[in-house]
């Protein structure tokens, strides 16, 4: 996957990336930040719509909230994850790439860039590894 980038996941969606593996993305990025909440925002291209949910239902099923945004620019999303708080933030967009394109860029606390150093590489590596995903189903008896 050639989707990985120094500071976002970025790349033509469908051929650098997936549904599946925004899927992976966001269960894999719960762990990695160790959050319980993920603020997510997105822009108006195509697939922008199907990358939150599949990378909504991977936050959800490792454990944690999504607080969504809706539609945003960047810079709103990394105010209100500082302003409120939030230990997580991702906004999907490929910045000035033609709409083929999609991506994601982390944040962390206090709206700071979540690069290929800082933990990115690892998510990355999970994805490639194949790495198990474990949901946990709680089942409520009456």
């Amino acid at each position: 996957m050639g989707a990985f980038h120094a500071y976002d996941i970025r790349g033509i969606y469908n051929k650098d990336f997936n549904k599946d593996d925004a899927y992976r993305i966001g269960y894999f990025l719960v762990g990695q930040l160790g959050v319980d909440k993920v603020l997510v925002g997105r822009d108006v291209r195509v697939s922008s719509d199907e990358v939150f949910e599949y990378l909504s239902k991977g936050i959800t099923d490792a454990g944690a909230d999504v607080y969504d945004i809706g539609l945003s620019t960047t810079p709103m999303v990394y105010y209100s994850t500082a302003k409120h708080g939030f230990g997580a933030s991702v906004q999907i967009t490929a910045s000035h790439n033609s709409k083929e394109y999609n991506g994601m860029k982390v944040s962390r606390e206090n709206a700071l860039p979540v690069g290929y150093d800082a933990g990115l590489n690892e998510i990355e590596d999970k994805l490639k590894a194949g790495a198990p995903i474990v949901v946990i189903i709680s089942l409520s008896v009456m």
